[in-house]
């Protein structure tokens, strides 16, 4: 039989209860610090951190913006005729 704030902590994973798992990640956290904890449960709990962690705070994925395409054609400055000038051909 597993322990009621295991069970606790599972519950919060499942139903991602924002207040659950708040607490759940401070008694994760708290399992850790205690003096006489095993390295195995430091581990355990450790990992059971990461999985509150993971819920509470999800990693957004980068906002990828679409490439503007070039535009074609005659564009820049001093390449277009002025507006008074027609636009005919240099001849040299």
């Amino acid at each position: 039989m597993k322990p009621s704030e295991v069970v606790r902590v599972e519950k919060a994973l499942e139903t991602g209860n924002k207040r659950e798992l708040e607490w759940s990640l401070w008694y994760a956290r708290m399992r850790q610090s205690v003096p006489s904890a095993r390295p195995a449960d430091v581990k355990y709990w450790g990992a059971v951190e990461a999985q509150v962690q993971g819920v509470l705070e999800p990693v957004e994925a980068p906002k990828v913006y679409p490439a503007k395409k070039k535009k074609k054609g005659v564009r820049g400055l001093g390449v277009g005729p002025l507006p008074g000038e027609a636009s005919t051909p240099e001849q040299g």
